[in-house]
């Protein structure tokens, strides 16, 4: 009877123990920027090895349809936390949605050109006499003006075709375009996989230098939880750093979530993504901390060739307090 007894108030004290760490748990969703892709990886690892759960977050990982919808999503608190590339987070910001990034992950840009390698686009100067399949009003597009100007083409050589985004991989493949406007971590790989190889310029290759995917979250949040920002910080720094010492532990996280993905694929759009996360400026600093002229030339870059006329200085639209 004795020993029934002694293991009832084990058990009971076992679950007072646990109980109040189950409670404990915030709920907590991230919103990405697309359907998932190997930069994606390394949050879905974090949620599989109890990274979230021990900083006392109960993480939903939602996929997105575009960095400007997710950063509306964030601003009107559908989501805590967000990925949003740098220049959407300034534009959003300035156009009022009460945004800013808590943790710079990729301090260099993933926008970049990316061509058939038949057609022997290895420098800039080799842009010009060819075709590259754009989508109108889109980012990419807007800020191929501060290409031409920085290797100093002549824009009158280079033919621009309008198509709609998913449209430009198949002008690309059909050889209607020689190449196309994209980003490190995507098109190639789709353009490759129907046996087609490719070369990329990225953007800053080609001198236009921009912030890349960071992590958002509404200003309400800044003021009123920072501890969670924190939390979730370092959880998101611990997964990217696991997903680092075991890429293919992250693949097989993703895999698992969305078993139609490619494994091949997914490892080596995390390991483009990867490859941007220190620019000039952040290089040795810990993952997740940016730097003010990383930030300055997305913002100048915003000014000049879109139109974002704005007072605010570049150190607003980003914090390091939850990064360092």
């Amino acid at each position: 009877m004795l020993s029934r007894l002694y293991k009832r108030l084990a058990v009971s004290a076992a679950l007072a123990l646990t109980a109040p760490l189950a409670f404990a748990q915030d709920a907590v969703s991230l919103r990405l920027n697309w359907q998932l892709l190997g930069f994606h990886a390394p949050f879905y690892l974090g949620v599989e090895r109890g990274f979230y759960r021990e900083a006392g977050i109960n993480l939903t990982i939602n996929e997105g349809r575009g960095g400007a919808v997710t950063a509306q999503a964030v601003g009107a608190k559908s989501d805590q936390f967000g990925i949003v590339d740098g220049g959407t987070t300034i534009v959003s910001a300035v156009r009022g949605v009460p945004i800013r990034t808590v943790m710079s992950l990729m301090n260099s840009g993933i926008f970049a050109v990316v061509a058939r390698a038949d057609a022997n686009i290895r420098t800039a100067k080799d842009l010009e006499g060819k075709a590259i399949a754009v989508t109108a009003g889109d980012a990419l597009t807007q800020l191929w003006p501060a290409v031409v100007k920085a290797n100093k083409l002549d824009s009158s050589k280079i033919r621009l075709v309008n198509v709609d985004p998913a449209g430009k991989v198949i002008a690309t493949l059909e050889k209607r375009t020689d190449a196309l406007l994209g980003s490190i971590d995507a098109q190639s790989f789709q353009i490759e996989a129907k046996g087609v190889k490719t070369s990329m310029l990225s953007y800053d290759d080609l001198g236009v230098r921009l912030v890349g995917l960071t992590v958002v979250t509404h200003e309400d949040t800044i003021k009123a939880n920072p501890d969670l920002i924190r939390r979730f910080v370092l959880a998101t720094r611990k997964s990217f750093e696991a997903a680092i010492a075991d890429p293919q532990a992250a693949v097989r996280a993703a895999v698992k979530v969305k078993p139609e993905l490619d494994p091949n694929s997914v490892l080596l759009q995390m390991q483009a993504s990867l490859s941007k996360f220190s620019s000039p400026s952040t290089a040795g600093l810990p993952i997740g901390v940016g730097a003010e002229a990383d930030w300055k030339s997305t913002l100048d870059l915003l000014n000049e060739f879109q139109g974002i006329k704005t007072d605010r200085p570049a150190a607003s639209f980003f914090t390091n307090n939850f990064a360092r």
